[in-house]
């Protein structure tokens, strides 16, 4: 379901050639957040173990992709693309604690 949903979203924000990986940005930074949701209604929650593998290393483990932003600063990289290089890594590093910290406070309030 991850990856379905990852694939559909780099349908919709193709990397052209040469292009900014925004599709693997955007993919990246919802699945913190939603990561951040998913665990702080857990902790609330009296799900299993089951739930919590399913859903976090499942499902949104799979909707992420680190192998993808690795292969994308190396190809922005060896483009000599530095500066879209280093904001994308920022980006990616930064974008995604503060979703993931969104993320949480937002599980924590849900009823």
């Amino acid at each position: 379901m991850g990856s379905a949903a990852r694939e559909g979203i780099g349908l919709w924000f193709p990397t052209p050639i040469g292009g900014f990986p925004s599709g693997v940005l955007i993919v990246n930074i919802v699945g913190s957040f939603l990561l951040g949701v998913f665990l702080a209604r857990r902790e609330r929650a009296a799900a299993g173990r089951w739930s919590l593998q399913f859903w976090a290393i499942g499902v949104l483990g799979s909707f992420t992709t680190f192998s993808t932003f690795s292969v994308d600063v190396v190809h922005l990289v060896t483009d000599d693309r530095l500066f879209a290089a280093g904001g994308y890594v920022v980006a990616s590093v930064i974008g995604g604690l503060v979703a993931a910290l969104l993320g949480q406070r937002a599980g924590s309030i849900i009823r």
